[in-house]
């Protein structure tokens, strides 16, 4: 839902602001789980679209908690960073926000709070 999801425009090249975004996860101490490379995987299929990514990363320490206390969270994890080439020196970056998606789980809620918190902290410029 659209209600989730956290979008700020950037200023920034986009090949700048994937690769400071692929440094600083693993910098906040996740793990980059996969690269989703959205315009190439429609290049293939004749659509032509911007650059765009996705970046999709966790941090193994909460999956003991995840599991215990409601593995149906599952769901909304890993976390996911959208980048998007708007133009030559624009990027729109989004995510879904972790307190929103992970709320109607039968988790403690200060899992969540800290997951946006370190997130905030990835994607601050």
């Amino acid at each position: 839902m659209k209600t989730h999801v956290i979008s700020k425009i950037l200023a920034l090249p986009f090949g700048q602001v994937f690769k400071t975004l692929q440094q600083r996860i693993v910098e906040h101490g996740f793990l980059l789980l996969h690269e989703i490379d959205t315009q190439a995987i429609v290049t293939k299929h004749g659509v032509t679209i911007p650059q765009l990514r996705q970046l999709l990363f966790f941090e193994p320490k909460y999956i003991a908690q995840i599991m215990e206390n409601d593995p149906l969270a599952i769901n909304d994890i890993p976390l996911k960073l959208v980048i998007q080439e708007i133009d030559a020196q624009t990027t729109q970056l989004s995510f879904k926000n972790p307190v929103d998606s992970l709320q109607d789980y039968n988790l403690d809620p200060s899992i969540a709070t800290e997951l946006l918190d370190r997130v905030q902290g990835i994607v601050t410029f």
